[in-house]
């Protein structure tokens, strides 16, 4: 059964908290350009994140980094109880910005991954978490600033936490056959995605068939092999997009792309843009940030 005990919106950031005591693993490929919080109260779950399957325990908290690949799965059967955070860029980035010691994008491009609290810790988080959804729930005057200074409040604890300790944030890789292979062959493609390669020959390289390489690749991923390098790629492009004055025939070739209109239309499938509009696009929100 799943019980769905609030899912709460506010402006620029989604809150829900879920209970699942049944088997329960996602099922669709799943990365967004919101930034991710993930608390578990109770239970246990895998969790893959970009090239690695971790295991999370109670208490724990995950970060997502904005455009990180990532799917829970269940360990064992057994049932869990999790908070979730999405959050927009804007408006966080606007408030963090006045503390001149904070902000979202650094946070998460040095913190992303798993974090586990001792029990006075674990009181303190949950504490803030809950008085988030209470301020969305409720939303009284002003609730936007509580909800921003709370979430400042996590984040400030998770930094704290970080400088007082040589490891923190752990990366609890779970190992098993499968998770290995699959974890070198994610890392191989993020790293050689310019390469061409087909499914065939990534499937010889690892010495293993196609089709189990297949199997195991989506059960732990959630995506199939292709999809997975497709996307390597299409965030890759982003970036030659917004940083260089290449042309869309360049970055398709520097992407591994042999065919233009291919990568265009795989392009539009990860952006709902062409690669030119989503240059355009960039370039506008750098104007109207400036």
């Amino acid at each position: 059964m799943e019980q769905i005990l609030y899912d709460l919106n506010g402006t620029g950031i989604v809150a829900n908290r879920i209970i699942r005591d049944y088997e329960y693993t996602m099922e669709q490929k799943h990365f967004h350009q919101e930034y991710e919080i993930y608390y578990l109260m109770e239970g246990e779950r895998y969790y893959f994140i970009e090239k690695g399957t971790y295991l999370v325990k109670e208490g724990s908290l995950v970060f997502i980094n904005r455009g990180q690949i990532h799917k829970t799965a269940t360990v064992n059967k057994v049932p869990h109880d999790r908070i979730l955070l999405l959050i927009d860029e804007k408006p966080f980035s606007e408030f963090f910005a006045l503390t001149n010691t904070l902000t979202l994008n650094d946070f998460f491009r040095k913190h992303w991954g798993v974090i586990t609290f001792d029990n006075e810790e674990k009181i303190k988080v949950e504490r803030i978490l809950l008085d988030i959804a209470k301020e969305l729930e409720y939303k009284a005057m002003s609730y936007e600033f509580v909800v921003m200074g709370k979430l400042s409040e996590l984040l400030l604890l998770v930094m704290r936490k970080y400088e007082s300790s040589t490891l923190p944030f752990t990366r609890p890789t779970v190992s098993s056959k499968k998770h290995d292979i699959v974890q070198e062959v994610a890392g191989y493609i993020a790293e050689n995605y310019d390469k061409g390669e087909s499914l065939n020959s990534i499937a010889k390289r690892f010495f293993i068939s196609r089709s189990y390489l297949s199997r195991i690749f989506k059960e732990i991923t959630g995506l199939t092999v292709n999809e997975f390098l497709n996307i390597q790629r299409i965030k890759a492009s982003q970036e030659y997009l917004s940083t260089t004055g290449l042309s869309i025939t360049e970055i398709a070739g520097a992407i591994g792309y042999d065919s233009i209109t291919y990568f265009e239309k795989v392009f539009r499938k990860y952006n709902a843009c062409t690669p030119l509009g989503y240059r355009k696009k960039y370039k506008e929100g750098l104007m109207k940030n400036d």
